[in-house]
């Protein structure tokens, strides 16, 4: 017992011999400066546009006097803590703040990129959302940018549709179990449905003025002229592999949709032959165009592949190979005959013909480039 006691003493004085030293020896380092800043833009962000910043940088006493110097990409720059600055062209800049300190002797620096939009461009309008933001760009002969749609606040998307009759914008909101609605611009965002069960995938059949979306069991649909947000009405019911990508095909009136956990689906509008197509196919995206179904498939992690087919699934092609994850967002330019879809892997949003020839990465992306959705040319 004796023999115990004092082996036990004798430890915790050498843990706390331990303890000691390593305070003695390894300090807690001082808080570090923590450059960051926002900004606005006025004139709806179109050139020219005076934008103002806002110097967030954290800054702790002990670092002594701190000097602030700022590059706004157009080679011009300042020291201001707060300026502001005037960009009399579009394009997008990088701006870099440099926080310097002169008792800690620190150089720190963040970069963000700003956009500033050319009021005289047109071309094809392309969205995307990376789950909690939605950005709007323009598909033309100048290099993509895009734009955040502020007053579109997701809280986690994968799909969006577009609305071209009415030029309304919906987003699914698989974090909310919500559906919203606004317009083009992003402007009068509303709820759409609320209270629906992890709504993924969204299809818009124009003709019929139906919303269709995928659930985690199945899909269902709305009236997009009814304002009850409330108003749904089950589509497909029973579906135990997690119903992903949905797509209309307005011809044939038909509906496709593509399971996660296995096999591509097709149903009549008016709610008969349903049918499993292509069995055990996984995947996340799923876009009629023409004569075709275009989708995804999982082939192992990291090896994912871009496929085609004919309507009634046959003549399988491959489209694309080797990308890193899940497709979630198939885009159609009509106006080129372009395919469009987002590497999550690498955030590029890649593109190419319709038979995967002339495959390009177009744009990297803010966040993993999902629910990809192209409108008519303006």
């Amino acid at each position: 017992m004796m023999k115990n006691l004092i082996y036990i003493t004798a430890l915790l004085l050498t843990f706390g011999m331990v303890q000691s030293c390593s305070d003695d020896d390894f300090p807690v380092p001082p808080a570090s400066t923590v450059p960051d800043f926002s900004f606005v833009i006025d004139n709806e962000e179109f050139a020219p546009a005076t934008v103002t910043f806002t110097n967030n940088s954290i800054v702790p006493t002990t670092v002594g006097s701190v000097t602030y110097y700022w590059n706004f990409g157009d080679g011009q720059s300042a020291s201001q803590e707060n300026p502001t600055h005037f960009y009399t062209a579009p394009g997008a800049y990088s701006v870099n703040l440099v926080v310097t300190t002169s008792e800690s002797l620190e150089i720190n620096e963040t970069t963000k990129t700003i956009v500033i939009k050319d009021p005289s461009a047109t071309g094809v309008p392309i969205y995307y959302t990376d789950g909690a933001q939605v950005y709007q760009g323009l598909i033309n002969n100048e290099a993509p940018v895009f734009t955040a749609l502020n007053t579109v606040a997701p809280q986690s998307s994968y799909a969006m549709a577009i609305d071209k009759q009415n030029s309304k914008l919906y987003i699914s909101d698989i974090g909310a179990d919500k559906i919203y609605r606004s317009n083009l611009d992003g402007s009068d965002f509303e709820d759409f449905r609320v209270g629906v069960d992890q709504p993924f995938g969204i299809a818009i059949d124009e003709q019929d003025n139906q919303l269709y979306w995928t659930t985690g069991n199945g899909v269902q649909r709305a009236n997009i002229d009814d304002s009850d947000t409330t108003q749904i009405e089950d589509f497909v019911t029973g579906q135990a592999n997690d119903p992903d990508g949905i797509s209309v095909d307005m011809v044939n009136r038909k509906v496709y949709w593509i399971n996660y956990s296995g096999g591509i689906w097709v149903k009549n509008i008016d709610g008969t032959a349903e049918t499993e197509l292509i069995p055990v196919i996984e995947g996340g995206s799923i876009k009629v165009i023409d004569d075709k179904i275009f989708y995804d498939e999982y082939v192992a992690s990291g090896d994912i592949r871009l496929k085609s087919a004919n309507l009634d699934g046959t003549g399988i092609a491959t489209v694309a190979v080797n990308i890193g994850r899940v497709i979630y967002g198939i885009g159609y330019d009509a106006n080129e005959n372009k395919i469009y879809w987002g590497d999550r892997d690498t955030d590029v949003m890649m593109r190419a013909d319709l038979d995967g020839s002339n495959a390009e990465a177009w744009f990297t992306a803010t966040g993993d480039p999902r629910g990809i959705v192209i409108g008519d040319l303006e």
